[in-house]
């Protein structure tokens, strides 16, 4: 079974909704059969707990706050970063459609970008942009397209390494390039650890996290609230990056 697969699978798998859809067949199932009729009940309620609490913007909240702030806002006055030699930020998406160009691109992708661009301007940084042609559009290069993007917003130069089907492809071409010097990566939030942890693996060590795309606040209160796909879908991209920790590091990636 290839990578892209085994993503695949487990992207449905740890999707709430799936879930639920899941364990409500189960239930039917327990239902019809005389030996484990007895488990329906508790199979149905399961399902629907788990939903619930996932639709929850305290279990999002409390899931996402040690993935996103693993590593502090950075905002472009901070001097934490103002040493680097670059600023680099991996790939997203871009759908290439006969669209408006700010519509053409996936929202961590304009986030990313619009962050390094803010920066860049700030203290005239080189940007470096990295992806290869892994969108649906095989003739498409992600790389590409960012720097089509940011050439008109900055003055200085962009470097477009159009390789990588993942990031950690990406990070290697970064280095191959670059070297271990001082780069200000700028990417979501969520993915922010586990690209860290892979960018040390490969040679790295002076790196600035700086994470964009929040999809938690910095501090929130114990609430209930009606039922939010929002707090669903951010459920599921927290469970993500978790599974992708502990499969990258072999470590409970929560402490």
């Amino acid at each position: 079974m290839d990578v892209d697969t085994l993503k695949f699978i487990v992207k449905q798998l740890i999707s709430p909704v799936v879930l639920f859809f899941v364990l409500l067949l189960a239930a039917l199932a327990c239902h019809y059969s005389n030996k484990l009729s007895r488990y329906t009940y508790l199979i149905f309620i399961s399902g629907f707990t788990w939903l619930l609490l996932a639709s929850q913007y305290t279990f999002s909240n409390w899931l996402l706050a040690p993935l996103e702030y693993a590593y502090p806002p950075v905002k472009k006055s901070d001097k934490a970063w103002h040493h680097v030699e670059y600023i680099f930020t991996p790939g997203c998406y871009y759908y290439g459609n006969d669209l408006p160009e700010a519509s053409n691109w996936h929202q961590c992708s304009l986030t990313r970008l619009t962050q390094t661009a803010i920066m860049s301007v700030y203290k005239n940084k080189p940007v470096i942009v990295t992806g290869g042609h892994f969108l649906e559009d095989k003739d498409i290069s992600y790389a590409e397209r960012a720097r089509a993007f940011l050439s008109p917003l900055i003055s200085a130069p962009v470097t477009a390494l159009p390789a990588g089907f993942n990031t950690e492809q990406e990070l290697q071409a970064l280095f191959n390039l670059t070297g271990d010097v001082p780069i200000a990566v700028v990417t979501s939030a969520t993915h922010m650890r586990r690209l860290v942890y892979q960018a040390r693996q490969i040679g790295f060590h002076h790196l600035v996290p700086v994470p964009v795309e929040h999809l938690s606040p910095p501090t929130y209160e114990v609430t209930l609230n009606i039922p939010s796909i929002a707090s669903i879908y951010h459920t599921e991209r927290a469970l993500y990056e978790y599974i992708g920790l502990l499969y990258e590091t072999g470590d409970w990636p929560i402490r």
